[in-house]
């Protein structure tokens, strides 16, 4: 058995690799020189291009690195392919909801307006509210969404959560309801954070009539992808102030253009699709694919298999 791994990983994660799977050949590659390799590889780790999924002929099972798997799905060669395919869903949940937390307790407490005061060298209040006490809505609730949801707990908040998946409702959490009540989950929350995949049926999920919808004092939080809300309608409601704020590590077009009028927006707090950085991620990524690894070895069912029509896992398959 030939495993790629590809981009390249440290040496000690690739000899983690090779005790995982004694006699099986392990080799690394850029993406630049992975079509080279691929060729007759089994596994391949990481990530692709159409130009490797092109060149690896017989490839038995690809696990991304990704938990967003929209643009990875739209691949030539990926749907239609007789190779398993297994994602990262749940792996960087950790990372997200922090990064996600961070944004809205920053905008609660007017941090984006005490900072831009202390640039300024003035001392001036920023607007703050509290966290007790407030709606936090989830759409979306696999890890990234149930970790979110734990934090707002630890602050005494009230938490909905919608998902086109139905799950056991937690108890820390106050409602699960399914996605055709998402309306009444805009209509109670403080703060509605996006934590679902982008796919077709989610694209421009947030737009006017959501904001229309949404309460005038809420902040919009999304660390998902940037598609999933309308942009011009979102850069409308904060104009308009149709809502209060918005934390947005995502965007339709990215990097961010330098003309956006988010960046100018004094209620917006930007960040650069960094909500899953983490100096752990190579490690937690190594073990999960060792994990997935041995099973695919026994020929046992994968953890996070992609569903192709869905291009998600399954709720069965879905690591929480």
């Amino acid at each position: 058995m030939k495993i790629v791994l590809c981009p390249p990983v440290s040496d000690a994660l690739c000899e983690q690799v090779r005790q995982t799977a004694p006699g099986a050949e392990v080799v690394t590659a850029s993406m630049d020189d992975a079509p080279e390799v691929v060729g007759d590889a089994d596994v391949i780790f990481g990530m692709y291009t159409e130009e490797i999924i092109r060149a690896a002929v017989k490839v038995r099972w690809i696990q991304t690195t990704s938990a967003g798997m929209d643009m990875l799905m739209e691949i030539p060669g990926v749907r239609e392919g007789r190779f398993r395919l297994s994602n990262a869903s749940g792996l960087h949940a950790l990372q997200v909801a922090e990064h996600a937390w961070a944004l809205t307790a920053a905008l609660f407490r007017g941090l984006h307006v005490a900072i831009r005061n202390q640039l300024a060298r003035e001392w001036k209040g920023a607007p703050i509210r509290d966290l007790y006490g407030a709606t936090a809505g989830i759409v979306g609730f696999g890890g990234i969404g149930r970790r979110y949801a734990w934090l707002a707990r630890g602050f005494d908040m009230r938490i909905l959560a919608v998902d086109v998946q139905q799950s056991e409702r937690p108890d820390f959490v106050d409602a699960l309801w399914g996605t055709e009540r998402l309306e009444e989950l805009l209509s109670e929350s403080d703060v509605v954070f996006i934590a679902c995949p982008y796919t077709p049926q989610t694209e421009r999920l947030i737009d006017a009539r959501a904001f229309r919808i949404m309460k005038n004092s809420a902040f919009l939080v999304n660390t998902a992808r940037g598609p999933i809300v309308d942009e011009a309608a979102l850069v409308d409601a904060l104009g308009s102030a149709e809502i209060a704020g918005a934390g947005l590590d995502v965007f339709e077009t990215e990097p961010l253009p330098a003309d956006s009028p988010l960046w100018e927006m004094e209620n917006v707090i930007i960040t650069t699709h960094s909500a899953g950085a983490s100096s752990y991620r190579p490690q937690r990524t190594i073990d999960f694919f060792c994990e997935n690894l041995k099973r695919f070895m026994a020929g046992e069912p994968l953890l996070n298999e992609t569903d192709r029509n869905l291009g998600y896992p399954t709720l069965g398959r879905r690591v929480e």
